[in-house]
């Protein structure tokens, strides 16, 4: 049987260029799924090139001249990345991970555990990530250097722990180890969830003993950054490179014999939020495998406005969502999700009461919405059943928008009725003038906060124990418990890249947290012998039995899952 810890990637490079198309922006990605074309759609395109991910996944790198216009209905929603940004905006006690740090007997810190945190990178000459003159860093795979040839990845560049040590001792490291966190957000997660113990700073990491195993993502191409519409500075992911990333950090989890702690504190709003990405559904792939365990942020948009939800029924067969569009916004993308065997009709009104009609045509393709007296332009994707979910998905791209109030009609055209969704971008990738009118919190967790299988963070403030009022509510539209707990993640302390510390808050920390508290549980489990074959579903199951919870609040619930982490509680349950 194919499993990540034998697989070792291929060498994709090409004889007609010398930058791997993962990093040449010439070239598209899909990502494909197998068993669904994919080896009629590799072998008819004799320039593309093809990675596999693991048994399940692949992706396909297309020129871009051979693809023409990227459009939905002709890739399918799924194939095309989506893009991940970051979700944040003394806490380890109140989780009960000091005590068990400080535990006479158990004294979890994360020995023989590693941590993978998937991000922006490291500042790897950070002192709470070193050990004496010893690096805590396994090994940096750098997804943005080019021209380096590895063995170990198909593009970017790997620094193993010896490589830093030597850069460590260098007087100019960056020349032997060039990989930096630009960022800073990388270094925070890997702090709190696995730094050094600074006893005057009051800080620790939860799991101080832990190697780390860094992945920093590149940046997303810039055809999926026009075709998304991001603002030119937003700092963006791709899907694709985030689950190579993954894959790369559990297979060298495996060959340093260790059980791996990943870390995610990405999340993006596209999708129909109910595990249908390919990232959570790939993330449900390996939290069955034992030694390994995700940690996910549950995204910061409860707030945010960005999320309209009706009933429509036989007496109410017609719903209005509004949405205000900012002065100067320059474009953006929204999503519809219906539920079949329903159809809806819908039409488009501008701020000055023109209305345009959506066709529901199966064979509509790209429709071109111009609104006469306005110099916007909507381009509208209709997909009457989306491969993945089987849903009714219309995906608009707004360009130009004219300010003001917007109206959505929202028409049943067949069925009984049923709930619709719309959702926008998440906050730093659309105007923060720009929100639905009528919102509702819920059903704002990000993916892959939906993946059924990992661990879902929320941040709550642990000083007064009340819940981040950014925090994404659940559950998921289909009723899935989400998040499935929360963690500390407001105005906590946090390593800053070129040292010392600062305060952040966001569900980001929150995950990051709980990465560092599944890590000493699969210290206990895995290392010492207690549950040799812990799996992510077993840790994940563990800490929501453990969660404190309050008598006066039901739960899962959607704003606190199954409560609050504590990790000392669900050692007293396991006892």
């Amino acid at each position: 049987m194919f499993r990540d810890e034998d697989y070792e990637f291929p060498d994709i490079s090409c004889s007609a260029q010398t930058v791997p198309p993962a990093q040449d922006e010439r070239f598209g990605d899909f990502i494909l799924k197998y068993g669904e074309g994919l080896e009629e759609q590799y072998a008819g395109r004799p320039e593309s090139v093809f990675l596999p991910v693991n048994e399940m996944f692949g992706i396909l790198y297309v020129p871009l001249d051979e693809m023409g216009p990227l459009e939905i209905n002709s890739y399918t929603y799924a194939s095309i990345p989506k893009c991940y940004t970051f979700m944040d905006v003394d806490a380890l006690n109140t989780a009960g991970i000091t005590r068990m740090q400080n535990h006479p007997y158990l004294k979890l810190q994360g020995d023989g555990v590693a941590i993978a945190v998937i991000d922006s990178g490291i500042d790897y000459r950070n002192p709470i990530f070193m050990e004496g003159d010893r690096s805590r860093i396994a090994c940096i795979w750098d997804q943005t250097i080019e021209g380096q040839e590895n063995a170990e990845v198909p593009y970017g560049k790997v620094f193993f722990r010896e490589e830093i040590e030597q850069a460590l001792a260098s007087e100019r490291p960056e020349e032997l180890v060039p990989s930096a966190d630009e960022n800073g957000h990388g270094t925070a997660v890997a702090g709190l969830a696995a730094g050094n113990s600074v006893p005057a700073e009051n800080f620790s990491g939860a799991a101080p003993k832990a190697s780390l195993i860094i992945v920093k993502l590149k940046n997303a191409k810039n055809y999926l950054r026009e075709f998304y519409q991001f603002p030119p500075d937003a700092q963006v992911y791709q899907e694709n490179d985030i689950m190579l990333g993954i894959a790369f950090a559990v297979r060298m989890a495996r060959k340093m014999g260790m059980p791996v702690s990943v870390c995610l504190g990405l999340g993006t709003s596209q999708g129909a939020h109910i595990g249908d990405s390919e990232l959570s559904r790939y993330l449900n792939y390996i939290n069955e495998d034992s030694n390994v365990s995700v940690s996910v942020a549950a995204g910061n948009e409860g707030v945010a406005q960005h999320h309209f939800t009706a009933d429509l029924s036989v007496e109410n067969s017609q719903e209005t969502a509004e949405l205000r569009v900012a002065e100067g916004e320059e474009g953006f993308y929204m999503e519809f999700w219906g539920n079949p065997p329903d159809e809806y009709s819908i039409s488009v009104q501008s701020p000055i009461g023109e209305i345009l009609y959506v066709s529901s045509s199966l064979g509509a393709g790209t429709q071109q919405l111009f609104f006469i007296f306005t110099e916007t332009r909507v381009l509208v994707n209709y997909v009457g059943m989306e491969r993945t979910t089987g849903k009714q998905l219309v995906y608009f791209r707004f360009f130009h928008p004219a300010p003001g109030i917007w109206k959505i009609h929202v028409t049943r055209q067949e069925g009984s009725g049923s709930r619709f969704h719309m959702w926008l971008p998440v906050q730093g990738l659309i105007s923060a003038d720009t929100y639905f009118l009528q919102s509702t919190p819920y059903n704002t967790v990000t993916a892959p906060g939906d993946s059924v299988r990992s661990i879902t963070a929320t941040a709550y403030q642990y000083r007064d124990n009340s819940l981040f009022y950014q925090a994404g509510r659940g559950f998921t539209p289909d009723n899935q418990v989400t998040p499935d707990l929360a963690a500390p993640g407001v105005n906590l302390l946090i390593p800053l890249r070129g040292g010392g510390f600062g305060t952040g808050s966001g569900s980001s920390l929150a995950a990051a947290i709980t990465a560092g508290a599944a890590a000493l549980m699969l210290e206990w489990a895995i290392v010492r012998g207690n549950i040799p074959y812990a799996s992510g579903n077993i840790v994940k199951y563990a800490l929501q039995k453990g969660a404190d919870r309050d008598e006066n609040v039901n739960y899962p619930n959607p704003g606190w899952g199954y409560g609050r982490l504590d990790l000392y509680h669900t050692f007293e349950i396991l006892k």
